[in-house]
């Protein structure tokens, strides 16, 4: 009797099933239960297939001695082929059904992975129409710098002129008040423009650094009779807490216009008598601090992130008593 047969191959074919199943996913556990179910009809047709393929072997007397071939061929139906085909076939139609859910799940993020990516591809485009346009808008501003400061320069200086009188008296009480008012809001204009037209050129990349070694404390020393003035008019008290020294490397215009805008903010909003106090130093990090803190009214988190938005104001237009474009501290 030969070796091989066609139950043989029958139980080759079987058993390759589950091996290459097994291969592929390297695990048990975690599985489809239709995957399962696969496995184990196929395990137990493998036996089945396995002990009729020795019933044609040299074992086939002691096969038949245990029980007649009739009795093998009831019990291999009953305990093997009919329960492994039941579970192939269970098996085979709930891994179809997830199967085709799989499809349609991948069909569905296909389409959505579609729809993203055409609607990235729009946002990108708005995005970069909507920066043209921002750097269109920031070239004009800064170009503007000189258009807008030259007349501005002219109207303050004409009206200091008639507010000194240097050519003689006005004649009337009112032209007084008339020049003291276009110098004030003359002055005010070109602070407004000149912060806007400095926010443009730094958006613009056109802000020229002109850097230097100086000293940081003896700037902020400069900068304090700028303001002493404005604070001595509103009955404000300075003091000040400044380390000498501290040598610097940066553009000493910018830095003076930061220290300006944080001491021209704490007069603007510390009522009468109240009082600021100024200071620089090296904070525990080894870096510098510059500090100034007044007795004014303070900011909650949420309003210190309003204004450091650019034209960010904590007080809304109808209800702000300051004047100002809200750029001091962006």
């Amino acid at each position: 009797m030969g070796i091989v047969h066609a139950d043989l191959l029958i139980f080759i074919g079987i058993t390759l099933v589950p091996v290459f199943l097994l291969a592929k996913v390297r695990r048990f556990r975690g599985l489809d239960r239709g995957l399962k179910l696969i496995l184990v009809g196929t395990a137990i047709l493998s036996v089945a297939s396995l002990i009729d393929y020795l019933e044609e072997t040299s074992l086939k007397p002691v096969l038949d001695a245990m029980a007649s071939k009739d009795d093998w061929n009831l019990a291999l139906a009953i305990l093997g082929y009919v329960p492994g085909i039941f579970l192939m076939g269970l098996g085979m139609s709930r891994w179809f059904s997830v199967s085709l859910l799989w499809e349609e799940e991948v069909k569905r993020r296909k389409k959505a992975e579609a729809d993203l990516l055409e609607r990235t591809a729009q946002l990108q485009d708005a995005l970069a129409e909507a920066e043209r346009a921002n750097r269109a808008k920031t070239d004009f501003l800064a170009k503007m710098s000189h258009e807008l400061r030259t007349p501005l320069n002219a109207i303050i200086g004409f009206s200091e002129v008639m507010n000194l009188q240097m050519f003689g008296r006005l004649g009337e009480t009112r032209y007084e008040e008339y020049s003291h008012l276009i110098h004030r809001s003359g002055k005010l204009l070109l602070d407004i423009i000149s912060d806007i037209l400095d926010l443009a050129k730094v958006e613009a990349g056109k802000l020229e650094l002109d850097e230097e070694e100086f000293c940081l404390g003896a700037l902020m020393e400069d900068c304090v009779p700028i303001v002493e003035f404005n604070a001595r008019e509103k009955g404000l008290e300075i003091t000040q807490e400044i380390k000498t020294g501290l040598p610097l490397f940066a553009d000493r215009r910018i830095v003076k216009q930061m220290i300006l805008n944080l001491l021209s903010n704490a007069i603007k909003f510390t009522p009468a008598g109240g009082t600021i106090s100024v200071g620089c130093g090296v904070a525990g990090s080894g870096c510098y601090q510059i500090a100034v803190s007044d007795t004014g009214e303070g900011m909650t988190e949420e309003e210190i992130t309003i204004a450091l938005e650019p034209f960010g104001q904590v007080e809304s237009v109808l209800t702000r008593s300051h004047e100002g474009t809200g750029l001091g501290f962006p």
